[in-house]
């Protein structure tokens, strides 16, 4: 009677491995195995094999071995269904890879030999006693292995959920390699500034004189937290819209001076000199208190007040002038860089006592003078004057060193207690 053998191999993907070898092994009493069927898998993966052996001259063990990679694998042990009519592995999942599998071990019962079958001697039944005791002792190794593999089996499901929750390696990189990226990028810009600031010094003077500016305005600031007045913040308002418009315009001077280092133009120094804006203003009043003097000697005149217009450049703190040495070195500067710088010098009677002053009681116009002129104004009013100063765009830069703003305004009435603010511009 043939025996019908059926399987349907499967990859670990569940997909067929079709055009595979396989082979069906039984179990001899002597414990050694003997090939009963092989054949080759369809295209769908199922196999299906015959074979005439007879089960009693075997152990109730078979084997099915299916060739993968050229190297021939045991694939199953555990067949759904086995009897003399047919024997069914079922479905049959393999894998290429180096995993570890363990099939549970199945005992079925052996068949009775029937009369006329050929006797079995008392050794060989007593081999088969102590191999039914192996297999029921490896029936029951088998039952513990199955139970820490189903623990590996979770193990190992657990660490690749966890395996897959995690970011990969190559993200890692990727993530190292914008780090690095990053970092040159910096690293250009850094280089791209020393460039500049060496190319052309006046951009590590503008540097310097925003650090110095953002110093003032700091010192600003806890001066004015120790006054919390109205006028107080306005002016640091102002203060704020000042350094915005400064800053938006070193913008613009920065990239003025790249366009210059890009294009690979030089420029040919300018011969001059500096001096101080209240220098200059001293010696202008020095010179016409010394003309009002010959005036008066000549023709019993005298000048009690002059205003002073000059056409100036600021030089790069603003708050000094430059002086040319020659007419070709001043020829260079161009037109729109010239600003005019306006002073009024008083020249009236200045030893007034400060009752004279106090019986006025009058806020005088300083809006123009410079601080010395003002304090000359406003003297005896010392205690009650603050000075603040603010610093000037470079539109406006040639008032440096002139008061731009008062409180209180000109003619208001002045009390004992009157804070008087004078903002000079730098």
């Amino acid at each position: 009677m043939a025996t019908n053998i059926k399987a349907v191999l499967r990859d670990s993907n569940d997909k067929a491995l079709a055009s595979t070898d396989a082979q069906v092994f039984f179990y001899t009493l002597s414990g050694a195995t003997k090939m009963i069927a092989s054949g080759r898998s369809g295209a769908n993966g199922a196999l299906s094999l015959a074979t005439n052996t007879v089960f009693s001259g075997f152990l109730p063990r078979v084997l099915l071995k299916v060739k993968l990679n050229n190297k021939w694998v045991n694939a199953s042990n555990t067949p759904k269904s086995y009897s003399q009519a047919s024997i069914d592995f079922g479905i049959v999942k393999l894998s290429a890879e180096p995993v570890l599998t363990l099939a549970t071990t199945t005992l079925h019962t052996i068949p009775v030999i029937t009369a006329g079958s050929d006797a079995v001697s008392t050794a060989d039944t007593n081999k088969l006693k102590l191999l039914e005791r192996k297999n029921l002792q490896l029936t029951n190794e088998t039952k513990t292995l199955s139970e820490q593999l189903k623990s590996k089996e979770l193990a190992r499901k657990t660490l690749e959920t966890e395996l897959q929750s995690r970011p990969t390696l190559q993200m890692l990189n990727a993530e190292k390699s914008e780090v690095s990226s990053l970092k040159s990028q910096i690293k250009a810009r850094d280089d791209r500034i020393t460039l500049l600031e060496r190319g052309n010094g006046q951009l590590g003077e503008i540097s310097r004189q925003l650090e110095v500016k953002e110093q003032q305005r700091k010192l600003l600031e806890v001066e004015l937290n120790k006054r919390p007045t109205v006028e107080a913040l306005n002016i640091q308002k102002n203060l704020v819209a000042d350094l915005k418009s400064q800053l938006k315009l070193k913008d613009n001077r920065i990239g003025e001076l790249e366009g210059l280092v890009s294009s690979g133009g030089i420029a040919v120094p300018i011969k001059s000199t500096t001096v101080k804006s209240e220098d200059l203003i001293f010696s202008t009043s020095e010179a016409i208190s010394r003309a009002s003097t010959k005036l008066a000697q000549q023709g019993g005149y005298r000048i009690s007040k002059a205003s002073v217009d000059l056409k100036v450049i600021a030089a790069a703190n603003q708050t000094d002038l430059m002086l040319f040495e020659t007419a070709d070195d001043l020829a260079r500067i161009p037109s729109n860089c010239f600003g005019n710088l306006r002073f009024d010098i008083d020249l009236t009677d200045t030893g007034e006592s400060s009752e004279s002053v106090a019986v006025d009681l009058k806020m005088p116009d300083v809006t123009g003078y410079t601080r010395q002129l003002a304090g000359r104004k406003l003297d005896g009013l010392q205690d009650q004057l603050y000075w603040y100063e603010q610093q000037l765009t470079d539109k406006d830069s040639f008032s440096a060193g002139q008061i731009i703003s008062q409180h209180p305004k000109a003619n208001t009435s002045l009390q004992p207690d009157t804070q008087i603010i004078l903002i000079v511009g730098i």
